[in-house]
């Protein structure tokens, strides 16, 4: 066994130290527990002072909304003693809270504008506001019978916006209702066509492959086509949307299809000539009418092309032996009407015949076809009748003409003819007829009750009664 001896200084020291060691330790521990309950009183803090941040802000915003606040305001203006004034003073305080109401909600209305339409804000598109201002006052000031313009015997005409739009081999112009040319433009094309919605004119070359989109100003877009391809045709729908038919080397007629913004939607092969077209670019609908030669005798086809969904249901093409097409066009009631050499046929939008009108062993004159109706001046002999169908698709009127019609057209309940001394206005309800002289030229239909006569140097409004 070892002995050893007892050290009580040694003891001592060891004791000392472990002392001084643990007095820290119990220290920190309550050191660490007043931050810990320090931090938790400033989160405390933090959020009793955002939850009174954010209800002054309530009661700032709902004191702006309401009503009280405002009637003591005006109350202390005056001197105010009597109920009616307190009550005048409550509606003049509901009415500012309106106010008020109306000013946030515009605002939001125009950031909430500019954030969904900020790729049009353009310069051009504000140019053209500005000046649409114009067009706007002239319409509203129209008072002439006259307009004169540059003599030109080969120039086409369209109405635009309540103007006309006029295309020569050597200028596009475009006038106001008020008559005041508001385009001038520099044209390069041969033997120029025209036609206008109210959003755009499109004048292309029947003799090229150019075409080119016109506003109230300026043009806006022109095109070249490839593939050596001739224009033949080009229709717009209400919404400015349009399509512009060719036939190119390899291909009898191609048909490209263009929405508002003349952005192309759609490429269209067809393997035989087309005549006519009308656009529904809202159901995606492209109705051509054309010409097939077939077993040698000849035949209209009419073909409807979905360019939104290629796996929509297809529509059978209808074909009609021993007709030539003349000009189809959807009516306002979403009905198609048909003219041919031989008839006029109304169909849904499936191609199902609803209506029709034969007219065989005869000639065709004069037609026209839009979304107000359909029209056709026929020549049997030495009798001539005229066949109208209205918006709608309903026959308003079946009855001979003595005067040479080269022109037609039916707004409403009026029915429309250009003779070669002047314009005969037919109400379809009581058949009655009012007739109106002027120079020749050719017709356009402004309104139910006015015709516009456009000559060579001079467009004369013809106002029936």
């Amino acid at each position: 066994m070892k002995e050893g001896k007892f050290n009580a200084k040694k003891i001592l020291k060891d004791l000392k130290n472990n002392v001084g060691k643990r007095a820290p330790e119990k220290k920190n521990e309550r050191d660490d527990d007043f931050d810990s309950l320090n931090e938790e009183n400033n989160q405390k803090n933090t959020k009793s002072k955002g939850k009174r941040q954010k209800q002054k802000v309530f009661d700032k915003v709902g004191g702006f909304f309401d009503p009280e606040p405002q009637k003591e305001r005006v109350l202390s203006k005056e001197d105010f003693s009597g109920a009616g004034d307190v009550y005048f003073a409550s509606i003049s305080a509901f009415y500012k809270v309106i106010e008020r109401v109306l000013w946030v909600l515009l605002i939001l209305f125009v950031v909430f504008s500019l954030l969904t339409n900020y790729k049009e804000i353009t310069f051009n598109n504000f140019f053209y506001l500005l000046k649409d201002f114009s067009s706007a006052v002239d319409s509203e000031t129209s008072n002439y019978q006259v307009l004169s313009y540059d003599s030109d015997k080969e120039q086409k005409f369209a109405l635009f916006r309540g103007g006309i739009a006029s295309a020569s081999s050597s200028r596009v112009s475009i006038f106001t209702t008020s008559g005041r040319r508001s385009l001038n433009n520099n044209n390069e094309y041969y033997s120029p066509s025209i036609i206008a919605s109210d959003k755009y004119v499109l004048v292309y070359d029947s003799a090229s492959s150019s075409f080119s989109l016109y506003n109230s100003f300026s043009k806006v877009y022109s095109l070249t086509l490839e593939n050596r391809a001739r224009i033949t045709d080009a229709a717009f729908d209400d919404d400015g949307s349009f399509a512009v038919a060719a036939r190119e080397a390899d291909m009898k007629t191609v048909i490209y299809v263009y929405n508002k913004n003349i952005k192309k939607r759609a490429a269209i092969s067809q393997s035989d000539y087309v005549f006519d077209m009308s656009l529904n670019y809202a159901d995606g609908n492209l109705t051509t009418i054309a010409y097939d030669v077939g077993n040698g005798t000849g035949k209209t086809v009419i073909k409807v092309h979905n360019f939104e969904n290629e796996n929509a249901e297809k529509i059978t093409p209808v074909e009609f032996d021993g007709e030539f097409p003349l000009a189809c066009s959807y009516l306002e009631n979403g009905d198609l009407a048909v003219v041919t050499n031989s008839s006029i046929r109304i169909f849904d939008k499936n191609l199902k015949e609803l209506k029709s009108q034969r007219f065989y062993e005869a000639s065709v004159s004069a037609f026209n076809v839009s979304k107000k109706g359909a029209v056709a001046v026929v020549n049997s002999g030495s009798v001539r009748t005229v066949y109208a169908f209205n918006s709608k698709g309903d026959i308003v009127y079946n009855k001979p003409i003595g005067e040479n019609v080269t022109k037609t057209d039916i707004v409403g309940k009026y029915l429309f003819l250009q003779t070669s001394s002047g314009v005969i206005r037919i109400d379809t309800d009581n058949k009655t007829r009012q007739f109106l002289s002027s120079n020749r030229g050719s017709m356009l239909v402004y309104s139910e009750d006015t015709a516009i006569v456009c000559g060579e140097a001079k467009a004369e409004y013809l106002v029936f009664g």
